[in-house]
């Protein structure tokens, strides 16, 4: 099974202790490079997308990325402010961009 993707019903990956703890990785991985001081905007992005594999986990998500600022001005920043606005705005479903 990918990480992210919904198992098979009856299938031993059904077991929601998967997907929360696939979930957790993927935020402590976000967390953690966001947190670098030399942290990689492709690998921020690459687990940003990710996070839509778990729309569960919607309220969490939320309540962490509102607290996430891109302060740099670089194409990677401009893209990772994109990202985050349009997983939020997916999240949220408020259809503004």
């Amino acid at each position: 099974m990918v990480v992210g993707e919904k198992p098979e019903a009856g299938s031993a990956d059904g077991d929601p202790t998967v997907r929360v703890i696939a979930y957790a990785n993927l935020i402590r991985c976000l967390h953690h490079e966001i947190n670098r001081e030399d942290n990689l905007a492709p690998i921020i992005i690459a687990y940003l997308r990710g996070l839509r594999s778990f729309p569960e986990y919607r309220d969490t998500t939320v309540l962490y990325l509102d607290n996430v600022d891109v302060t740099g001005s670089s194409t990677y920043d401009q893209l990772m402010k994109r990202e985050i606005a349009a997983l939020l705005d997916e999240l949220l479903g408020t259809g503004a961009i």
